[in-house]
């Protein structure tokens, strides 16, 4: 057989078209499980097995250096299998590691020592915090991570504080832009670079000097991209810059999975290569070999909503497996016992290993009540790209603050609190006050009120310490007066935790926020469940164990839990999405942030379908606590765009839809649970009986109702306090005849009609 009979016997007809591309720009739109790892792959090795270049004179670059090694390890099979040998270091790295290569060639063209240092987040924003204090700025009114994102934004962006000063003025604050540019020269006088240095710094190296960009132009006779939908500009530009010589650039993305708009990704990039680069072959990698028919089909139906996209259908031969299951619960605590019900129920039924399992959710934040259920049922678990939710920074540092209301000799809690949030006690202070610790043999909490008394420190410190003593006072004294639930949300008012972070302004104090108001909800339930022993130090206990539980079973076989972001590039045999509520998933960012965030949230929603390969479970929870609160949103709009005839409905709630409009057939779902066995059974064809009509059907009370008006479904009507809202339920008759009204904020509240006054707008 000849090397391109090798190479492509096994593809299918798109894939083998792409890899025998030979020369000109090529865009390959490779939908989710489509196998582009093996076009890129084969495409490489046919080129060199062709004579068309050497091994090193292929660029490959993708976003994980897990990807990188396993397109490196497969491209060394495939040309060895082909009897070709490879001499020296292959160009297959993400784009990262590429431009510390060109950079440790070249860094001294820059005016930099050769040895230059990569500055990692935490120790960009220290540089950062010395710039704000050196140039005289409130850190307080302007938080050094608020600069750090920022300055991150721009450099992704390509924009230095020079480009800024001349024409893009507008792109930044005078502030931002004094710190920006006082914050550059402090990273070039310690010859460093951050991690958005090391594509800005090579992109400006070509610049200045393109007689080196030539000679790297005319070395990657081809360029390939992975991943292509997750470039930003700046990684846009180095693409364009090296690729403009030969022309022979090859991108593979999907347009469909393009989910980091948050970090800088650009969707525009994949979607205007075509305008980039007028000659350019397309080729649609449509055919799925990952999951089944039905799910397939579903995630197509989804993300057919899109407008930002191309114009391609995802498809497979795979057989139809098992319906799209979609549950509805009470709430995020009767949600989680249903994963881990219907978990243990496939499993028994011989469906896999806990590692064959993974569920999904929008935020961080909900893996808390996920985790207790697994623990109860002793599922061991991991949490794949974040920590568990009790060893999160900020769950940490409050958790710091009440165990000192118990035990003030514990001086790790001490130490991690004395500066959070930022009070201005630095690590020449903690250092000092541990040297009276190891002297006078105290706890670090007698030593601070001993230097305090023998004068050690300027005025300026001492007060700042004993400012800190009298708050850890002034908490533990509450902590005698004040129940658990209301102890917690003083802490956080007086210690200003909340407000150091809603000053931030990231999307990463965003995510911390939503981490403590978890907690809040953590501690309702634990009263509930506790009663009188519900104790701020059973609390602590239980809190102790359960982490040390979960390092335990780490290494074992487990459910794998995880963020739908993080899911992207991965696939389970059985997934669990939770939380699919309107608000939640999607995001009610999109709401203030326009239609593209919408898009996003969807596309989110497509890449977490489409990591199923057997079987997958959509659910949803008719109220969830928001800071200790029952709010109540209505299902995801996601879960109306699948089609009816893929879809099991099953839902635990009772004086639901179905039994509004009676019962359905089917089989039962555990004890009181119902299901449904297809939208269109039973009562009439007019309205079918699903999850839509928590959307669309209006309800009518029964005929001895008062002679209030009577509301429908979706009826606009005013109330005398909360204002303007929409009929979202009702229920009962008679003197119980209840209304719930779903108001302008997203809450939704419920009231007995007869005392409402409620008026309907016509």
């Amino acid at each position: 057989m000849t090397p391109e009979q090798i190479l492509t016997e096994k593809l299918n007809p798109p894939q083998r078209e792409a890899v025998l591309h030979q020369t000109g720009p090529l865009l390959i739109l490779a939908g989710a499980g489509s196998g582009k790892t093996r076009v890129l792959t084969h495409r490489m090795a046919y080129l060199v097995a062709k004579g068309l270049a050497a091994p090193d004179e292929v660029l490959c670059m993708t976003f994980t250096n897990k990807a990188a090694h396993e397109m490196e390890s497969r491209i060394f099979q495939l040309l060895s299998s082909l009897g070709i040998p490879v001499h020296g270091y292959l160009w297959i790295s993400t784009f990262h590691s590429f431009c510390v290569r060109i950079l440790k060639q070249h860094i001294t063209l820059l005016d930099y020592k050769q040895y230059f240092t990569i500055y990692d987040s935490s120790d960009q924003l220290s540089a950062i915090k010395k710039v704000v204090q050196s140039l005289g700025i409130n850190d307080k009114l302007y938080p050094p991570k608020t600069f750090q994102a920022r300055i991150s934004s721009a450099k992704m962006m390509g924009l230095t504080p020079e480009s800024i000063k001349k024409s893009n003025k507008n792109f930044m604050d005078p502030k931002t832009a004094e710190v920006y540019a006082a914050y550059e020269a402090t990273l070039k006088m310690a010859n460093a670079l951050d991690f958005d240095d090391l594509l800005l710094k090579t992109h400006e190296l070509f610049n200045m000097y393109p007689d080196l960009l030539l000679e790297y132009q005319k070395k990657f006779k081809f360029i390939m991209v992975d991943e292509y939908q997750d470039t930003n500009h700046i990684q846009y530009l180095i693409v364009k810059q090296l690729g403009r010589f030969h022309r022979n650039v090859c991108v593979v993305g999907d347009e469909d999975q393009s989910i980091y708009s948050w970090r800088g990704a650009d969707i525009q990039n994949i979607l205007d290569f075509e305008k980039d680069f007028v000659d350019a072959k397309t080729v649609k990698l449509e055919e799925n070999y990952r999951s089944s028919n039905n799910i397939v089909q579903a995630a197509t139906a989804v993300i057919k909503n899109n407008t930002q996209r191309k114009n391609k259908t995802l498809f497979t031969n795979n057989n139809p497996g098992d319906l799209i299951e979609i549950r509805e619960e009470r709430s995020e605590y009767d949600e989680a016992r249903y994963v881990v019900k219907t978990l243990q129920t496939w499993m028994t039924e011989g469906e896999g290993t806990y590692n064959d399992y993974a569920i999904f959710y929008r935020t961080n934040s909900q893996s808390r009540v996920l985790e207790e259920q697994l623990r109860t049922a002793s599922i061991p678990y991991r949490i794949v790209g974040g920590v568990r939710f009790y060893d999160r920074m900020e769950i940490k540092d409050i958790l710091c603050f009440l165990k000192l209301c118990l035990n003030p000799a514990d001086d790790i809690a001490v130490k991690r609190i004395i500066n959070v949030p930022t009070r201005g006690i630095g690590k020449t202070t903690v250092e000092k006050i541990d040297e009276i610790v190891d002297r006078d043999k105290i706890t670090f909490l007698n030593a601070i009120a001993k230097a305090i008394e023998t004068r050690v420190f300027t005025a300026g410190t001492t007060g700042k310490l004993r400012r800190f003593l009298d708050l850890l006072e002034e908490i533990r004294g509450l902590s005698q007066n004040y129940r658990l639930d209301e102890l917690y949300p003083l802490v956080l008012e007086k210690t200003e935790y909340l407000k150091a972070l809603k000053a931030e302004g990231t999307t990463e104090a965003e995510a911390r926020i939503d981490n403590l108001e978890e907690l809040d909800n953590a501690i309702a339930q634990f009263l509930k469940e506790r009663g009188d022993e519900g104790t701020l130090q059973t609390f602590l206990e239980e809190m102790a164990l359960a982490s040390d539980a979960d390092k335990l079973k780490q290494e074992v076989n487990s459910v794998t839990m995880m963020t739908l972001h993080i899911s992207k590039g991965l696939e389970f045999p059985y997934v669990f999405i939770v939380g699919l509520e309107d608000g939640l998933f999607p995001s009610l960012r999109f709401e203030s942030e326009g239609e593209d965030d919408l898009e996003e949230e969807r596309r989110l929603a497509y890449v977490g379908m489409t990591r199923a390969r057997k079987r997958l479970s959509l659910s949803y929870a008719k109220t969830r606590k928001i800071w200790g609160q029952d709010q109540a949103h209505p299902p995801s709009r996601f879960l109306k765009e699948i089609p009816s005839e893929l879809v099991q409905f099953k839902t635990s709630v009772t004086n639901n839809f179905f039994d509004r409009y009676g019962s359905s057939s089917g089989s039962s779902y555990g004890g009181s649970q119902t299901s449904a066995p297809s939208y269109s059974a039973g009562r009439s064809t007019s309205k079918r009986k699903s999850y839509d009509d928590d959307f669309d059907v209006q309800s009518h009370p029964d005929e001895d109702a008062p002679s209030k008006p009577s509301f429908a479904k979706g009826m606009k009507v005013r109330h005398p306090t909360f204002g303007t809202g929409s009929v979202f339920e009702t229920e009962g008759s008679g003197e119980l005849y209840k209304v719930s009204i779903l108001f302008a904020d997203n809450t939704i509240k419920k009231f007995v009609v007869k005392y409402a006054r409620l008026e309907v707008i016509k």
